[in-house]
């Protein structure tokens, strides 16, 4: 019996180890252009709903500090939507709709209707624009990092306006620009 419990053991390490490589294998980072950091969830690995995003350094070789899977791989979905390849969540404007300028961004159910819980018009969908921007579809506001600019580990991710000049109101270069 007590090798039957470890072979079971081991064939249930083997699944989650491929599980894993399956994550690493699918998904991209978004990095920003000013700071060359990566949109982060907080944890280690971070997969909890509601979760407040981030800006954090890029974990290159798929995993985190602690050797957890990265939770930093996104994925476009048809239709604009952008999934967290770990956790199969969205990122989402804090809000119902969020519209807002300084609304958090997050990860949430992924909203393939088209509506929010409260049957708004999902404020999941983006669109980039030739310059980097990550563009909300609802609010046509941009993915923002916080400060003028933001550039730090931790800084929070925000629903701001977007500043197509490629300044921040302050003169600064903007940290809206992204590459996926």
């Amino acid at each position: 019996m007590r090798s039957f419990s470890v072979l079971a053991a081991a064939c249930a390490f083997v699944v989650l180890a491929l599980g894993a490589s399956a994550a690493l294998a699918q998904g991209r980072p978004i990095v920003n252009l000013l700071s060359n950091r990566c949109i982060d969830v907080p944890g280690q690995p971070g997969t909890a709903q509601g979760t407040a995003l981030q800006l954090w350094d890029c974990e290159t070789r798929g995993r985190s500090m602690n050797g957890a899977v990265t939770d930093q791989r996104w994925e476009w979905v048809k239709g604009g939507f952008i999934r967290n390849v770990l956790s199969g969540l969205c990122l989402d404007v804090k809000g119902q709709p969020g519209t807002a300028n300084g609304s958090r961004l997050i990860l949430a159910k992924c909203e393939f209707n088209e509506r929010s819980p409260n049957g708004q018009p999902s404020d999941q969908m983006w669109f980039t624009r030739d310059d980097g921007s990550i563009v909300n579809q609802y609010s046509m506001k941009c993915i923002d990092v916080s400060g003028a600019p933001g550039t730090n580990n931790g800084a929070p991710l925000l629903l701001w306006d977007c500043e197509t000049s490629g300044r921040n109101p302050n003169g600064s270069l903007t940290d809206q620009r992204w590459r996926f």
